[in-house]
């Protein structure tokens, strides 16, 4: 190859590299999930779906766990909801001489597992979970078909008004409510990996709360107990010197009483 070709191929083949460099510079780059959920969100997602089996090795109940992260500046002090899953497939077939037919109406194939939840003290910006259990021997069902109601959602500093015994506010926050499955990519990227300790460390920080406001009406009761003590002195020290001056008084009295007998002698 001539010096003239070797020049030539040499910036043909550089240009090229450039301009293949310059193209995947400026190819767009991937988007990133954007989130779903809103700023003050209260998110929940289910996870930890394990069966439950009764004495016969059959599973009858499905444990599951409620973790919610609380993106709000205030604590909840108490969330009251209705978890419902549909199962379309429990009557949707029936068993005819051994044999799996489909039933007549399809309407009539639609059932509910329903579970009552109530959850309470999530701090701001933490998460926590519940450990739940709901009879049924379905628990694939649990994964991604949720549908909730919010009863009651009561935020620290929230007032709470009774009528007739009952409750008539539901609460500040009954509407930050963001249901997170698993397909959504906040399920992975917006909630702490959870261990299968966390209700045991949980339960630990509960008990060292709860010592921690016993060891502080502890303390509050021996500062009152003094405070009685204290009282007590003064009003013995008082009966004491109210007493002393009863005694001089009748001391007093009883010499008095002395002298004028002998006055009265003496005459």
């Amino acid at each position: 190859m001539s010096l003239i070709k070797k020049i030539t191929f040499g910036l043909t083949f550089g240009m090229a590299i450039c301009l293949a460099a310059t193209s995947y510079a400026d190819e767009p780059q991937k988007k990133e999930f954007e989130k779903t959920s809103d700023a003050g969100a209260i998110l929940f997602r289910i996870e930890n779906i394990k069966p439950l089996t009764n004495e016969e090795g059959l599973t009858d109940r499905c444990s599951f766990l409620v973790t919610v992260y609380n993106r709000m500046e205030k604590k909840i002090e108490k969330i009251n909801m209705d978890f419902r899953w549909q199962d379309a497939i429990a009557k949707k077939y029936q068993i005819v001489d051994d044999n799996v037919e489909p039933v007549d109406d399809p309407k009539d194939a639609i059932t509910y597992i329903m579970k009552h939840v109530e959850l309470e003290d999530v701090f701001p910006h933490q998460q926590k979970s519940f450990e739940q259990i709901v009879t049924t021997d379905k628990c694939f069902l649990l994964l991604d078909q949720l549908e909730y109601k919010v009863n009651d959602c009561i935020a620290e500093g929230d007032k709470i008004t009774v009528k007739n015994n009952m409750q008539t506010n539901r609460g500040s926050c009954i509407n930050n409510f963001n249901y997170i499955n698993s397909k959504n990519p906040e399920y992975y990227s917006e909630f702490k990996d959870t261990p299968d300790s966390v209700l045991e460390q949980q339960a630990e920080e509960a008990k060292a709360h709860e010592l921690a406001g016993v060891e502080e009406v502890y303390k509050k009761s021996l500062a009152d107990l003094e405070e009685v003590s204290v009282e007590l002195d003064k009003i013995i020290k008082r009966g004491s010197e109210v007493a002393d001056d009863k005694k001089a008084e009748d001391g007093k009295k009883t010499e008095e009483t002395k002298e004028e007998a002998k006055a009265e002698d003496k005459k």
